[in-house]
């Protein structure tokens, strides 16, 4: 039992304040608890997303340095890193691009 439980509960026990006055405040506080229990929950979710990011980008970052290191003069092998590093471009009209990289799958170090 909590702080405000306790404190509730001395207060009844007391006749301070009626059955009634108790169960709404129990189930008030009950509520609050469940509320921050899903808060909790919701921000450790999120962390964990993050996380998961932070070491996607992580990998393509050191995917990415390793393409800068590379003297590439086969146009084929050229390619097959760029497919590594990207997922797709999209054209628009006036000559804007879009890239979408390659972070779902993160790449083994070699």
């Amino acid at each position: 039992m909590g702080l405000k439980s306790d404190k509730l509960l001395s207060l009844h026990v007391e006749g301070a304040i009626t059955t009634e006055q108790f169960k709404q405040q129990n189930e008030r506080i009950t509520q609050q608890q469940q509320n921050l229990a899903n808060k909790k929950a919701e921000l450790q979710s999120s962390l964990e997303v993050r996380k998961d990011l932070n070491e996607q980008l992580q990998a393509f970052k050191k995917e990415v340095e390793r393409f800068i290191n590379l003297d590439i003069e086969d146009e084929q092998v050229l390619k097959q890193v760029l497919l590594r590093l990207i997922h797709q471009i999209e054209v628009f009209e006036g000559g804007k691009i879009k890239i979408h990289y390659n972070l779902s799958h993160p790449l083994p170090s070699n």
